[in-house]
């Protein structure tokens, strides 16, 4: 190394040191040919070329006045810039072993496992689905995923709009202006007639040869039924509500009775299992939980919980299948 190369060196270790990006210990486990391009960068560089060149050789007190407070950051940047060159290509050139590597060695990449989705269309939860009241029937996979959805949004706070356009925007991304539009008229279609939304004249022989808005509008009547029959909306003047739905397995059936007193709510919820199963009522700080190996009737209770809120009752038959309902107490009505 010549001894022009070694005075901008030391230039500029001197520079490093001062802007606080090293110190004396760790300069001399800087690599040397960083330091050299560092410095051979320099000599091209207008703005340090007058500043670091060995016929000004400054000394400690012109140095600190060389650089002004608006050029630290651009050495900065600089320098981490070269640094970071120069270890992309030590690493191309010897790539980093493990520990217990002696060479590089090429491993064969392991297969993604992917979730197998919350239900299926052999799922026991399926039978009541099929028998949707809808004009046109949809493909069970289109199913599977309506109530994947429906699971999901019945024990948000969203309004029924919101509801039916959450329920369905996965099957038509991007198409939010329609969606809230056919929802509007989804939801008021029972107050006027079944031919109102979907006449029978324009009906297509199946979902898939149905045109966009009309995929939209039977999704959103299938969400319609199915967030009605996972939802349990006790009052005081209706403390008792009863819901079937229909398995593979028989008929699930669920009461739920209701209590307001100064304030507080007692829910206790009665089911007749198909199969063996179990019954989880989500409170606010405690859980009731039921469980029989065979078909047959389970009771559960919960108190001391807050009127105009939504609690997640979980049916389980089986060993696998399982169906979260929601049962929303309210304080009027």
């Amino acid at each position: 190394m010549d001894h022009d190369s070694e005075a901008k060196q030391r230039n500029y270790l001197k520079l490093l040191q001062e802007l606080g990006l090293t110190n004396p210990a760790d300069l001399e486990s800087i690599d040397p040919l960083i330091l050299a391009e560092i410095a051979e960068d320099g000599t091209h560089s207008q703005d340090f070329t007058s500043e670091f060149s060995e016929s000004s050789q400054p000394n400690l007190f012109e140095e600190d006045m060389l650089l002004k407070p608006g050029e630290i950051p651009a050495v900065q940047d600089r320098f981490h810039a070269l640094l970071k060159r120069r270890l992309q290509f030590e690493i191309q050139q010897k790539p980093p072993l493990f520990p217990w590597e002696k060479e590089i060695s090429d491993y064969q990449s392991e297969p993604v496992s992917v979730s197998s989705p919350v239900f299926s269309t052999a799922s026991l939860w399926m039978a009541q689905l099929r028998n949707l009241s809808l004009p046109v029937a949809l493909p069970e996979t289109v199913l599977v995923q309506l109530l994947e959805r429906c699971e999901t949004v019945v024990l948000s706070s969203l309004r029924e709009g919101a509801k039916l356009v959450k329920a369905v925007d996965a099957l038509f991304p991007g198409q939010s202006p329609m969606l809230n539009d056919i929802a509007r008229l989804v939801m008021v279609a029972p107050a006027r007639s079944a031919g109102t939304l979907l006449p029978e004249t324009d009906l297509p022989t199946s979902f898939d040869d149905a045109i966009e808005p009309q995929q939209m509008a039977l999704s959103m009547m299938a969400v319609r039924e199915i967030l009605g029959s996972l939802t349990l909306t006790v009052t005081p003047s209706q403390p008792k509500v009863d819901r079937q739905w229909l398995t593979d397995q028989g008929l699930l059936t669920l009461r739920t009775e209701y209590q307001l007193s100064q304030g507080s709510v007692r829910l206790r919820v009665e089911a007749d299992l198909p199969c063996g199963g179990s019954l989880q009522l989500q409170g606010e700080e405690w859980q009731a939980l039921a469980d029989r190996p065979d078909a047959g009737c389970l009771n559960l209770e919960l108190r001391d919980l807050s009127p105009n809120k939504t609690y997640p009752l979980e049916v389980q038959l089986g060993e696998q299948d399982k169906l979260v309902f929601a049962i929303s107490p309210m304080s009027v009505g």
